[in-house]
């Protein structure tokens, strides 16, 4: 019988599978607090506040930390005398981070991608779980009948999930009069939701089994996942538990599968039965059976002996990486976060030589108010000499624009895109090496505090192919741009950007257009190449160019509301009243099934104002 910890102490509430007792944070609260506080999980707590409030009779033999990309981890992790466990469930998320911090713990878990890239780069003490799972007592069979043919409950963040967004617009677009759901529901009207669908639309942002699979197999409906994805093959059987869709034919697909109405059923039933085994306590069970099978003396092989595998140079992890991850993930006023930096910095060596301009500066941009003081602060931490000159030229540029300051900024930015040459890949170099050497610039540019969904989606990206390469729009690997790195490209492509609006606001549009020209389209989120064109196009004057360019931006987000608005002025200005009266027809199918009903209302009202204008003399 495997052996596993019977008592354990987790930062976030966990399902107990039999004969454990997994018990949270939360369970153990100071005489006095409010225990119906929200989100008690986000409470920032250290081990030795939370220890002595366990009674003798449950004091836990292993401590699991959950979501490290969400949830503030103890800064005194390191005196927890049992196992310690890290679950990394959004690793996109919390990339840059993982290779310190999982040499903090003991044995660290998360999903087959991430298991395989990590392992890449040489974090040994990483093995594959999936992480999501399913509660049976939630999710289960309504008998309700199954009348939607195709569903999908979940987010529409663009920064997050472009590409899924593209693919839930072509859904939406072939629907025609078919029943389908493709918006948000929660709780009991999302169970309601899967048990009445057919097919489940699924594409997971990092190639996992993700929640939504499990969820919508215990309720009997079919998945469908894309052909890429890397972890529920490994898992379940194609054409038996589940449907694989190609993105290029995933119309034809839709079409195939829903001709085949017994087809489905079986799939779904198959599904259930299949998906039992994956509950979130039986997840659970499994990754601390397998941590008590690989504890010391029951193989020989220590694993606080055989952690990450990293340059010898790297320093031992210190309160300074723990710090980082207490500002990752949550939302902070200017205010607290500049207190809680200013309380952290005194004991953390280094810090504003590392990390503090950035997150300073990044701070500072999320306000809208002036902020001299932390202007100052910013101003002498970049005058001390101690930032490599590329990041110096970038944060000061940052600055320099939030002032206005036009040839101020222009001048940085080729201060700054001229310095990346010192960080060009020598020929040949390792990931590790790569990593190694980029580490501190990443730590400089990218700030400990998580915020920017799509420019923390980007960062992570390319601090992904630092570790060891992603694939190409071709199908093969990167090896970077001219030896640059991911993360260099990604610093230039930051600088082209602010040299673009630079010119704009000092009246030079045309070499704006130019400018931007030398960036690919879609490389990164937070650079939105599109937009900025068809911006520096508009104040050209070239309204022709700016209205196709936004038709280009409408078709990579087509569900970004936003651009709705912006198109439909553009096409209103170019007096093309038929590509509008198209344009309106589009969004309406989009609005009907993605926005609330009263939106919707407005679009069609919007459509029916146009062909009434259309009709008249």
């Amino acid at each position: 019988m495997p052996f596993a910890p019977a008592r354990v102490l987790s930062n976030l509430a966990l399902p107990s599978p039999s004969g454990i007792t997994v018990r949270a944070f939360h369970d153990y609260l100071p005489p006095g607090t409010d225990p119906s506080a929200p989100h008690p999980e986000f409470a920032r707590r250290a081990l030795r506040d939370i220890l002595p409030l366990i009674p003798s009779a449950e004091r836990p033999e292993a401590l699991i930390i959950a979501s490290p990309e969400y949830l503030p981890i103890p800064s005194d992790l390191a005196d927890f005398p049992g196992m310690k466990i890290l679950l990394i469930t959004d690793w996109n998320v919390c990339l840059r981070f993982l290779p310190d911090l999982c040499r903090l713990f003991d044995f660290c878990f998360t999903d087959w991608p991430g298991y395989r890239m990590l392992r890449r780069a040489g974090i040994r003490n990483v093995f594959h779980q999936p992480l999501f799972g399913h509660d049976p007592a939630v999710f289960r069979p309504l008998g309700l009948a199954r009348n939607l043919d195709v569903s999908f409950c979940g987010n529409l963040n663009a920064g997050l999930h472009g590409e899924r967004n593209r693919l839930l617009a072509r859904v939406a677009r072939w629907t025609r009069d078919r029943p389908v759901h493709l918006r948000q529901a929660f709780d009991g009207a999302y169970v309601e939701v899967l048990n009445r669908s057919r097919l489940v639309f699924n594409y997971a942002i990092r190639g996992e089994a993700n929640m939504r699979l499990f969820e919508a197999m215990a309720c009997g409906a079919a998945p469908m996942v894309e052909a890429s994805n890397q972890e529920v093959p490994i898992l379940f059987q194609e054409g038996k538990h589940y449907f694989r869709y190609h993105p290029d034919r995933l119309e034809a697909r839709l079409d195939e599968l829903l001709s085949d109405p017994s087809r489905l059923t079986a799939a779904g039933e198959a599904a259930r039965a299949a998906v039992a085994r994956h509950t979130k306590a039986d997840q659970i069970r499994s990754l601390l059976e397998f941590a008590g099978r690989e504890l010391p003396g029951q193989r020989g092989d220590d694993p606080r002996t055989s952690k990450v595998t990293v340059p010898p140079a790297i320093p031992e992890p210190s309160a300074k990486a723990l710090a980082k991850i207490r500002l990752l993930g949550s939302t902070y006023t200017l205010t607290e976060a500049v207190a809680e930096i200013q309380a952290l910095t005194p004991t953390l060596p280094g810090l504003d030589a590392e990390t503090l301009p950035a997150t300073l500066l990044t701070l500072l941009e999320g306000s809208p108010d002036p902020m001299p003081a932390v202007e100052a602060v910013i101003e002498r931490l970049l005058s001390d000499g101690r930032q490599p000159p590329p990041v110096a030229a970038f944060l000061r540029m940052r600055l320099e624009a939030r002032r206005g300051h036009w040839e101020a900024v222009l001048s940085l930015a080729e201060a700054c895109t001229i310095g990346l040459d010192s960080i060009r890949a020598p020929a040949g170099e390792s990931p590790a090496d790569r990593i190694h050497r980029l580490r501190g610039l990443y730590s400089r540019y990218y700030p400990p505090i998580h915020l920017g969904k799509g420019f923390n989606t980007d960062i992570n990206r390319a601090y992904q192919e630092d570790l060891g390469g992603s694939p190409d729009p071709a199908g093969g690997q990167r090896s970077g741009e001219k030896g640059h790195s991911a993360f260099a490209r990604l610093l230039r492509a930051q600088c082209v950007e602010a040299r673009a609006h630079a010119l704009c606001a000092l009246g030079r549009a045309a070499e704006a257009m130019a400018c931007l020209d030398s960036l690919p389209e879609r490389e990164f989120i937070s650079v939105d190449v599109r937009v900025n064109r068809a911006q520096a196009a508009e104040a050209a004057g070239d309204f022709a160019m700016s209205k196709r360019e936004w038709e280009a931006a409408f078709a990579e987000r087509p569900l970004d509301t936003k651009v709705w608005d912006i198109l439909a002025e553009a096409l209103m200005r170019s007096g093309d009243r038929p590509a509008l009266i198209a344009f309106f027809e589009d969004i309406l199918v989009l609005a009907r099934a993605f926005l609330p009903g009263d939106q919707a209302l407005r679009v069609r009202e919007r459509l029916d104002q146009e062909r009434r204008a259309a009709e008249s003399p």
